[in-house]
């Protein structure tokens, strides 16, 4: 397996002025952008790095103060909330650790190929040295709005598939393929919405068919872990994954296939069966709970994750991955009605 820190979707090293974004997949299959589509990128190399720049500048304040109404303007969607959620989460348990700081400096990206809204960006991070390499999701809503930064994703040890170059563009990528560009269903291996689907039934069904096709991933970890939760025989854990209303973002890739980053939900049910015991939750989800952490009917833990897929296409074969993922709790809530008779 290639590691991530060597391998990267092709486009962009930014250099500190702003050096335009240079392809690094040389001799592969070039994209013939839709005619409805403009000619080149809706943003070029400086610009990009601008956007980038102003940010990780609002980010950084808002961080510092962990201020989420700061993050107006600079963060949109799954990765507003998200933030949000870590800042709350940060606070409560006194560790900055919770919050998941990144340089947004580019190692590699490209620009969507589109002249709808909303458009999209997708950047490969250059870390420092022993931080994780982050893939980051940028959106434009409208004519008039600025670039947000609308998800994030640490990634694992995956080789990430190579994009058109800078110069030419990515086709964006919806749900159900590419309606724009006017492709067949069958150009991808499968449809982004269907790849979902998979992977949420992995999640929730641990010894189906589904499992099977995803590699253990950070998040699979996450809520096997959760799932071996120990109550000593007298409760039970549940953990259910869907999607969130956020839906996806992404871009095609040079082979004809798609990257993308999807918005999911989790919930972690811990439910008392045994009448007269006593189950107290630990940990941050204790910490929520406030002064009470005896669970006397059910708790249920809420969490908010993003998940980046790769899907090749139909002519190429092979399989859909999760390139990366990141989770944070965003609540809990107890139900003391529940208790065992």
């Amino acid at each position: 397996m290639t590691s991530t820190r060597r391998t990267f979707i092709t486009g962009a090293v930014a250099a500190a002025a702003a050096a335009a974004l240079t392809a690094c997949s040389r001799g592969l299959p070039a994209v013939t952008p839709p005619t409805a589509a403009p000619a080149h990128p809706v943003l070029d190399a400086s610009r990009l790095v601008t956007v980038l720049e102003r940010i990780e500048k609002g980010l950084g304040s808002a961080d510092e103060a962990k201020d989420a109404t700061l993050l107006a303007g600079y963060l949109t969607g799954p990765a507003e909330r998200v933030r949000a959620k870590e800042y709350a989460l940060a606070t409560l348990a006194g560790d900055d650790t919770h919050i998941h700081r990144f340089t947004t400096e580019v190692q590699a990206g490209v620009v969507g190929l589109t002249s709808d809204f909303p458009r999209t960006a997708v950047v490969i991070t250059q870390p420092a040295v022993g931080e994780p390499t982050y893939y980051l999701t940028l959106t434009q809503d409208a004519a008039r709005e600025d670039y947000t930064l609308w998800s994030w994703t640490r990634l694992g040890d995956v080789e990430v598939p190579a994009t058109p170059s800078a110069s030419v563009g990515a086709l964006e990528v919806t749900a159900d393929g590419n309606p724009e560009a006017g492709e067949p269903a069958s150009a991808l291996l499968d449809q982004p919405s269907a790849v979902v689907e998979a992977y949420l039934d992995a999640l929730n069904n641990p010894d189906g068919d589904n499992a099977a096709v995803f590699a253990d991933d950070a998040l699979r970890q996450r809520i096997a872990s959760e799932r071996a939760t120990d109550l000593s025989g007298m409760g039970t854990v549940t953990v259910t994954a869907a999607a969130h209303e956020d839906g996806l973002r992404g871009l095609r890739t040079a082979d004809g296939g798609a990257i993308f980053t999807a918005a999911l939900t989790l919930t972690a049910e811990y439910r008392k069966t045994v009448a007269g015991s006593t189950l107290r939750l630990g940990g941050n989800v204790g910490r929520m709970l406030g002064d009470n952490t005896e669970i006397v009917g059910v708790v249920v833990a809420h969490y908010d994750a993003m998940v980046s897929f790769a899907i090749p296409s139909a002519a190429t074969g092979g399989h859909s991955t999760v390139l990366g993922t990141d989770l944070v709790l965003t609540s809990v809530e107890r139900d003391d009605s529940q208790a065992p008779a």
